[in-house]
């Protein structure tokens, strides 16, 4: 099993939804070996340029896949090249010595619904893996930019049974609203009931799990945990002097791994008590 991380950001304007790529063309000699794993199984090999976000305005934006093209150059001075997302299943990101640093998957999707059942989603998401084991866990932080001004806005988590061939969103981020809130929780046990639908004790654990989440002092206590992990960003922040932007991207990161702790001691438990 391996855990990492990788802070894959989507910026948002007030009015427009976009954002730059990944690596600058003014980085041309730091741009790292990558691999593409195709959709008709081929293998291409390059050097990593980036990534473009579709454009477009609330709410149409999240009917769209969040990578429309991959960029890459086949040599550091060659031009650059694309790959739609619909052409890539995978990248692989290596470093100088040929390890893999990140990993970046296309994941089908399901999510639950307000009435607790499982539908497939109409779009797919590029995310990297944060955690590989036999649930694997995907993931990547959210800011908002308005000028040059950039807040960490929430972390977007999927989980995936390594047999299966699609990922489950234990939130519905396109639906994300105040209006619930609430539901938050019983659909995070629903997701992973069924990422861990055919394993009896992990459903039992389940069930004690979401027992546990509706009891007032564990709530206060998570509440209290994550309140806790914010103040720390600010304070390490401003003993590091990293300004507004670099102070979101601190608190972007707490929180990204706080949540995968979360999501990982479920994950855990998964693997403790089932075979497959």
């Amino acid at each position: 099993m391996k855990l990492k991380i990788l802070l894959l950001f989507l910026c948002i304007t007030s009015t427009k939804l976009f954002c730059q790529q990944y690596y600058g063309k003014n980085e041309t000699k730091n741009l790292p070996k990558v691999e593409f794993l195709l959709a008709d199984g081929s293998k291409v090999n390059g050097f990593f340029v980036g990534y473009t976000y579709p454009n477009g305005t609330y709410p149409g934006f999240f009917d769209k896949d969040d990578i429309y093209n991959f960029v890459y150059k086949k040599t550091k001075s060659s031009e650059d090249e694309k790959f739609g997302a619909n052409e890539v299943k995978s990248v692989k990101i290596f470093d100088d010595y040929d390890d893999v640093t990140n990993t970046i998957e296309r994941l089908d999707m399901k999510y639950v619904d307000k009435n607790g059942e499982v539908n497939d989603k109409k779009k797919r998401a590029f995310q990297p893996l944060l955690y590989d084991g036999k649930i694997q866990i995907f993931g990547s932080n959210l800011k908002v930019c308005s000028g040059a001004a950039c807040n960490y806005a929430y972390s977007k988590f999927y989980i995936k049974n390594a047999k299966d061939d699609f990922a489950v969103m234990p939130v519905d981020y396109d639906k994300l609203s105040l209006f619930n809130i609430g539901s938050l929780y019983d659909k995070m046990i629903e997701a992973f009931k069924y990422a861990g639908r055919n394993c009896p004790e992990f459903q039992k654990y389940m069930d004690s799990f979401k027992a546990k989440l509706e009891d007032k002092e564990f709530k206060k206590e998570i509440a209290a945990k994550f309140k806790g992990i914010r103040k720390k960003a600010y304070e390490d922040g401003k003993k590091s002097n990293l300004g507004y932007n670099g102070t979101q991207d601190l608190l972007g990161e707490y929180m990204l791994q706080a949540y995968l702790e979360f999501y990982g001691g479920i994950v855990r438990e998964y693997e403790k008590n089932c075979p497959y």
